[in-house]
């Protein structure tokens, strides 16, 4: 099915193309076709997918894990498939589906290895687009992973209190709470917090240590 005025549209903005010219572009969009499917219809499932790039042109499509739980809902100028289009995988990761009528164009590895030997900069373009994904990946991770303020100044002080419990802050709490990579303020807060729990008593750049229990139930 060749490409619609709207598809075309959309492709023109798409990352992908936005390096070619308008003569560029006009032989390449006349060798892609977009592919449409009605409501509820499976794109992917794990075991039934193509070896493709997708780009979505019209509708809206479903990301959905295996329990049916909707992990995210792509609209014109999105795409997918993208991180696994070179990679000797089996079962993809999710299952697509129309969650409206929609158009999309397939791109396949066989297809976007010419492409990126016609057009140089397109490959610099996908491997940026993919350093993006890894980098939001990485942060995404990080949210999961890395400790909150409290959390990380109660460990700095279980870390560093000598056997009576007793903590003092070389340098200050100023000092601390750079080497702690968070703000003075923040780090007044959660000592403070720490003090109202009766976790700690802060005199000056001292701080006593009253029980080493578990944080459970503190970060509220």
């Amino acid at each position: 099915m060749n490409l619609t005025k709207a598809d075309q549209a959309v492709l023109r903005d798409f990352f992908l193309f936005q390096s070619l010219t308008g003569e560029q572009q006009v032989p390449v969009f006349e060798e892609l076709a977009a592919q449409s499917f009605p409501k509820g219809e499976m794109i992917y499932t794990q075991h039934h997918f193509k070896r493709s790039l997708g780009i979505v042109t019209a509708g809206e499509v479903a990301v959905l894990k295996g329990s049916g739980a909707m992990l995210n809902l792509l609209t014109a100028g999105q795409c997918f498939g993208a991180a696994a289009l070179f990679a000797p995988i089996a079962e993809y990761v999710t299952e697509l589906q129309a969650r409206k009528a929609c158009r999309i164009v397939f791109i396949s590895d066989q297809e976007l290895t010419l492409l990126f030997q016609r057009y140089p900069q397109m490959a610099l373009d996908y491997i940026t687009f993919l350093s993006g994904r890894i980098q939001f990946l990485n942060q995404k991770i990080d949210s999961f992973t890395t400790p909150s303020a409290q959390e990380a100044v109660w460990n700095w002080l279980v870390a560093h209190a000598n056997a009576q419990g007793c903590v003092t802050a070389s340098g200050g709490l100023t000092r601390l709470a750079k080497e702690l990579n968070i703000g003075r303020a923040t780090l007044y807060r959660s000592l403070a917090h720490l003090e109202e729990k009766g976790y700690i008593v802060k005199q000056g750049a001292q701080i006593m240590i009253l029980h080493c229990q578990s944080l459970e139930g503190l970060i509220k």
